[in-house]
């Protein structure tokens, strides 16, 4: 250990002081691969717990969750509750809820960008009665207690003030009752949460006896020891029953395809960092080999130097993952706002802007970047320690090759060949529905390796061309044999072409898809919803006499009201939808995948429920046409299935008198109006928005725009994934003709001897460059095509459950291969001139 310690101190950081920039570099290097995985995670980490904390209610997790299998719960059905659990010492606490908007805040014009606060009834006397377990500061009793809403001093308003909210289709003016202080030990109020009585809030609401659910506490006691087992079994019998920490578990399964596919190419744009870190160490080792072989001469043993060198690479990925962990967080703060918008448009409200670092992340990214370089400097320090002291030493020493494992293409075939198969693996499912693509994500890794590792021997074919000038044959006989070097800057190059192709391709086609779709079910001229829908969860509706007033326009030919209802079917939450099927039917709207027998499909000879189901239920549940399934205690005959892009839980439309009927409600979710042939569409957006403060009204071509806007938006994390993929593989390349051209300087010496100029030998390094840039993207996008396929077909397929049209964008992926060839061979130019200018022997010094 002393030997190591002393090579350390000696050799190594005086290496340090004098190449500082080098290591530099370095540490960046490893920053860059770590940050990017640490960024990706906070920012998917940070919206998933502003997701969850909209779930959460202000007592202690409660222990049941119980709902109405459909529609909503009576005081009838709290009745019954408190009846059936007799003596029981167990606390009901019913609940209503909504998501409201501030009056106020316009945004910026897109769905989505106004803030949403949660409007939470609560039974007060049920709160006041759970001492230590709910807010304090509500009253010591119920004479206290005053009408208003009660909110957390985050939240920055006062007692008294008025907060005027979008609730549904009305602006409703709120008055502060009181802010709730923060007690240690205590459960607070979230900032965006607005706490009511129940009988108010059931007014403010125009719910009358409704509630949403009822939060069940049941404590073990002696007199009761299974008691919440025993209160669980009861209520099961009646009502649907969700264990309490189930409600906040589902916030993380709803999204985790969606945090997955971020988690895995965040990896990938590693794997392709990993071979970079490799580059970058290797030349390390190879700038120092002389002074390896006066150590070895010296007596020290391969062991220690090995070891020493393994010492220094994990103080390299110490300190690069330190500042990795800076700028990981510091790009989380960028990426948290993308990654919120599209989870709020997709899945849920969540309004968190910025990304926390906890300990146990920083140490993750830490172990990334320290791990990452003792694998990418374990076998350069193993072929130093190994390679005897006079092939160090002499100046015309053979060039470092490699180990015979880094030369055998047929690993990489075999891992071509392993991952066609994987392809074909299922989906894992797991009970409530979400499918995890493990197989997919395997195949794509397997394909990139391996499609890095056979880009070899694509260099060995354009090395194979007969040329006359001397400049080409120079550059070209250093890839007829090319070296691990060679070898791992294609690799490096074919991985981040390959994932940056197969990414252009899957959103190429989803693009291409969409607006396919959209032009099918999007033929209304207006479409309009509550002011306060600001996220996929919200359930702001509107009233019948509003839908009634916008269908008496005397612009308006047409209209459509839209229902929705989510409920919890096999342990996943769904939508359930209502609509007006003649006038779907009349202006074709559905996007079919299995077509009715029946155009008219709502009609039933046998007066059973036809519904149609959308692609992601049937990928999800494995619900088939044809069969019967039971809906909330109703017998539904599946006879259609349709396309749907905007919802990945899976949607089943009703026809709207039968939603009417089940859901005892006619508001409705969206509504969409035909105008008469010459009326501006603009203009009565306007009339409808100037009459109506609490609705929000789109043109056809403003809701395109969104719908759009939102699905790049999806994506705009992976393009960024995809720019540091490519960036960090050219950087590869220059590091890898660095260390071939310092490994070969006593021969570039010889060719300047036998009449060569500086210029020729520095075209021929560009060339070089030239030849493994041009394999490395040319087989990135074959490879990448397959990958394209492999994300449309399979992936997306089983991850969201939605089929695309598999489309290619040819003169995106020309201008990608040509662009890493010009930088590539941009690169190696600046490189080759570089080491034209070498002596014959070159130090750091």
């Amino acid at each position: 250990m002393s030997t190591v310690l002393l090579i350390l101190r000696r050799c190594a950081l005086r290496h340090w002081r004098l190449a500082l920039k080098q290591q530099v570099a370095l540490m960046l290097i490893l920053a860059l691969g770590s940050s990017v995985y640490l960024a990706v995670r906070l920012a998917s980490n940070a919206a998933l717990a502003g997701f969850e904390t909209f779930t959460d209610g202000v007592t202690r997790q409660p222990d049941w969750t119980v709902q109405a299998e459909a529609g909503a719960l009576h005081e009838a059905d709290l009745r019954e509750m408190r009846k059936m659990l007799g003596v029981r010492p167990v606390s009901l606490i019913p609940v209503v809820e909504e998501t409201v908007t501030p009056e106020g805040d316009t945004g910026n014009g897109e769905i989505g960008s106004r803030a949403t606060w949660r409007l939470l009834g609560v039974d007060f006397v049920g709160l006041l009665n759970l001492r230590g377990e709910a807010p304090a500061g509500l009253g010591a009793n119920l004479q206290a207690v005053k009408r208003g809403v009660y909110v957390s001093p985050k939240h920055g308003a006062k007692a008294g003030d008025e907060l005027r909210v979008i609730l549904d289709d009305r602006v409703v003016a709120l008055k502060v009752a009181g802010v709730v202080p923060e007690v240690p030990g205590v459960p607070g109020l979230p900032a965006h949460l607005l706490l009511m009585d129940l009988p108010d809030a059931q007014a403010v609401l125009q719910r009358g006896d409704a509630v949403d659910r009822v939060e069940v506490l049941a404590q073990d006691g002696a007199a009761f020891p299974k008691l919440r087992e025993e209160t669980g079994e009861l209520l099961k019998t009646r009502w649907q029953v969700r264990g309490g920490t189930d409600r906040r578990q589902l916030a993380g399964t709803m999204t985790q395809a969606f945090r997955l596919n971020l988690t895995i190419l965040s990896l990938l744009a590693l794997l392709v960092g990993g071979y970079l870190i490799f580059q970058a160490l290797d030349g390390v080792v190879l700038r120092r080999r002389e002074e390896i072989g006066i150590l070895k001469s010296l007596g020290v043993t391969d062991r220690a130097i090995q070891a020493a060198f393994l010492c220094e690479a994990g103080m390299l990925g110490l300190c690069g993952g330190g500042l990795g962990v800076l700028l990981g967080w510091l790009g989380a703060q960028g990426a948290v706002g993308g990654v919120t918008k599209t989870m709020n448009a997709l899945y849920g409200a969540t309004s968190e802007q910025q990304a926390a670092l906890s300990w146990s992340e920083a140490l993750l990214a830490l172990g990334i970047s320290v791990t990452a370089s003792l694998i990418a400097a374990w076998w350069p320090a193993r072929m130093a320690a190994r390679t005897p002291p006079a092939h160090m030493l002499g100046r015309h020493a053979a060039p470092f090759e490699g180990g015979r494992v880094w030369r055998v293409e047929w690993i990489g075939w075999a891992m071509l060949a392993a991952a066609v198969l994987l392809a074909q693996v299922p989906v894992w499912r797991l009970a409530n529905g979400t499918r995890m693509p493990l197989a997919g994500y395997a195949a794509a890794f397997f394909w990139l390796v391996g499609a890095g590792l056979v880009a070899g021997a694509v260099l060995r074919f354009l090395a194979s061309k007969k040329v006359m000038s001397a400049v080409w044959r120079v550059a070209l006989s250093q890839l007829r044999r090319p070296t691990v070097r060679h070898r791992f800057a294609v690799a490096a190059l074919t991985s981040a072409v390959a994932m940056t192709t197969g990414m252009a391709v899957m959103v190429a086609s989803f693009d291409h898809t969409m607006r396919g779709w959209i032009d099918r079910t999007m033929k209304a001229d207006i479409y309009v919803s509550s002011a306060g829908a600001q996220s996929a969860s919200s359930t702001n509706a509107i009233s019948a006499a509003t839908v009634k007033e916008l269908g008496g326009g005397a612009e308006v030919a047409e209209l459509a009201a839209i229902h929705a209802k989510t409920m919890m079917w096999r342990g996943g939450e769904v939508l359930i939808l209502g609509t007006q099927a003649e006038f779907a039917h009349k202006h074709r709207l559905y996007a079919w995948v299995q077509a009715p027998r029946n155009e008219e499909w709502w009609r039933s000879e046998d007066g059973a429920t036809n519904a149609i189901i959308s692609e992601s239920w049937s990928e999800r549940f494995g619900t088939k046409v044809g069969e019967v399934i039971d809906v909330a205690g109703h017998a539904v005959r599946v006879v259609a299935m349709n396309a749907e892009y905007g919802n990945e839980r899976g949607s089943l439309t009703l026809p709207a008198g039968v939603f009417r009927e089940w859901f005892k409600t006619d508001e409705a979710w969206r509504v969409a109006l035909m105008l008469k042939p010459g009326v501006d569409a603009e203009a009565v957006r306007n009339q409808i928005e100037a009459s109506h403060a609490g609705l929000r009204v789109f043109t056809n071509a403003h809701l395109r725009r969104e719908a759009l806007r939102i699905f790049r938006q999806t994506f705009s994390v992976t393009h960024a994934l995809e720019v540091i993929g490519v960036i960090v593989a050219v950087a590869g390349l220059g590091l890898a003709l660095t260390s071939l051209l310092l490994e070969r300087r006593a021969v570039l010496a010889t060719l300047h001897s036998l009449g060569m100029t500086r210029s020729e030998i520095a075209r021929a390094a560009a060339l070089e460059g030239l030849g493994v840039a041009g394999a490395g993207a040319c087989t990135g996008i074959v490879a990448g095509l397959w990958l394209g396929w492999l994300l449309v077909y399979r992936i997306n397929k089983q991850c969201f459950g939605w089929t695309l049209q598999f489309h290619a964008v040819w003169w995106h992926l020309a201008v990608l291969g040509t662009a890493v060839v010009a930088v590539g061979m941009a690169v190696a130019a600046l490189v080759g001139r570089w080491a034209a200018l070498l002596p014959a022997e070159h130090s750091e010094e």
